[in-house]
């Protein structure tokens, strides 16, 4: 199961709309779990990984993923090759992650681009790497054209995250 939740307001319709595009990328389920608050004396740009360890009270069980999803920016990341936007972040092979929109008008002027994120950062939660297919959500995020493609796999992408999911239902 995949547990979406908000970490501020947002059009439910948007979110059930992403709850949809995320079952039909993964075949699991997808739900709304309700909204947490930001822990206290965090602020922002929010660090993304300190975040997302101290939100307590999410219920989920041992195999669900947990997508929070924010309107506030998060801190860019220092990477080898210097600082760089963080449109989202996800605990490799783990069971959180978080996106965020800051940046965009509100969430349906939006949808393609962030829908894409949520994808790719679920799509590290079971193991997946970034693609060379610019077509496909795992697409590095930091490329110009990411934002415009499609919230989908490229058929290599796909075949992976169902062998991943497979052997997680085992």
């Amino acid at each position: 199961m995949i547990r979406v939740v908000t970490l501020d307001s947002f059009d439910e319709k948007q979110i059930a709309k992403l709850c949809q595009t995320l079952y039909t990328a993964f075949g699991v389920g997808s739900e709304h779990s309700g909204q947490k608050e930001v822990p206290t004396g965090m602020s922002e740009p929010l660090d993304a990984e300190k975040l997302i360890a101290e939100i307590k009270g999410v219920r989920a069980y041992e195999d669900d993923k947990v997508l929070f999803i924010t309107s506030r920016k998060l801190k860019e990341r220092e990477l080898p090759g210097g600082k760089v936007p963080t449109p989202g972040y996800a605990l490799y092979n783990k069971d959180r992650a978080i996106i965020s929109t800051h940046g965009y008008k509100d969430l349906e002027a939006s949808f393609k681009p962030v829908a894409r994120n949520a994808l790719q950062q679920i799509g590290h939660l079971w193991g997946l790497h970034h693609c060379l297919d610019p077509r496909c959500a795992m697409y590095p995020p930091w490329t110009p054209s990411f934002a415009t493609g499609e919230a989908s796999f490229c058929t290599f992408c796909r075949e992976k995250s169902e062998q991943k999911l497979r052997l997680a239902k085992s």
